[in-house]
């Protein structure tokens, strides 16, 4: 099980004088005269994460919300979150965006020293660069189908108010083929715009965008934790990526096709970025 090595994180809420305790089990603790309420992660239903802190629904219909404000500091949200996560599906699960990949992803395996590794603060030029890219290839083909339907329905529309099709076909062609490229353009700066806002999302609904965070390339996966958790026995495995994305100053690294790893080249002294590249082109297909 990943992140095992935790320690439990004990939560009180005041609003309802209840005591959450994540670890090995999941426990709801009242007062003193109520029976604590014990389950077994396989009890949990599900586990909903958003801006206002973190609700987990049992199997017995029970529903338990814990308000962010609960949490003395980011570090202990983001502890009992990893715990709560390593011990469940990704099924189960329903979070925020996020920069770092959820923690279910993750297994336990012993990293070999030859590993590449670094600590990292994302910025807002790291997260730009990846998602201009992602969104831009994702939306290329109807980029390219849209333009040549503009194409058509111009030079047609040309055709039918105009006429005179067979003196003018040479000034038509032109005028459609330049407003097919004009709406490609239009739509490749809209999805541009789309995508630098991610940046903002992220730092405003998850606490992990501004932490420290450890950044791991490996033969058996990889890894971009938060150092508050960080064990240095965690990875994603190889096998769950589906593609990468490279830009001129970070690697994305997709799974089902949504970004789940940036790695900002600039953590890795300048001799050493394009091993890196280069390992990973060597795990998963470029996109």
């Amino acid at each position: 099980m990943a992140f095992d090595s935790l320690r439990g994180e004990r939560i009180y809420v005041s609003q309802n004088a209840a005591t959450f305790l994540v670890g090995d089990y999941f426990s709801v603790f009242g007062n003193e005269s109520e029976i604590p309420h014990i389950y077994e992660w396989s009890e949990v239903k599900s586990y909903c994460e958003n801006q206002n802190g973190i609700t987990i629904v049992t199997s017995d219909g029970e529903n338990y919300p814990i308000p962010r404000m609960a949490f003395s500091d980011n570090a202990q949200f983001i502890r009992f979150r990893t715990i709560a996560e390593g011990q469940l599906s990704g099924a189960k699960c329903r979070l925020t965006q996020r920069i770092l990949p959820p923690k279910y992803n993750y297994s336990s395996v012993d990293i070999p020293e030859q590993s590449f590794s670094a600590p990292c603060v994302y910025n807002e030029k790291d997260i730009n660069s990846g998602s201009v890219a992602h969104i831009q290839s994702k939306a290329a083909k109807y980029i390219f189908l849209l333009g040549g339907i503009i194409f058509v329905a111009v030079f047609l529309a040309l055709v039918f108010i105009l006429g005179n099709l067979d003196k003018n076909w040479f000034y038509y062609l032109p005028i459609s083929f330049f407003s097919g490229i004009g709406a490609g353009v239009v739509i490749f700066l809209i999805s541009s715009v789309f995508a630098r806002l991610r940046f903002a999302d992220f730092v405003k609904h998850d606490v992990s965008a501004l932490e420290e965070t450890i950044i791991v390339v490996a033969h058996a996966g990889f890894a971009a934790v938060e150092r508050c958790v960080y064990a240095g026995t965690e990875l994603i495995p190889w096998s769950q990526a589906d593609h990468y994305f490279e830009t001129k100053t970070t690697i994305v690294i997709t799974c089902k096709d949504k970004s789940v790893c940036w790695i900002p080249k600039r953590i890795f002294p300048k001799n050493v970025q394009n091993d890196v590249s280069s390992f990973i082109a060597s795990r998963v297909t470029s996109k």
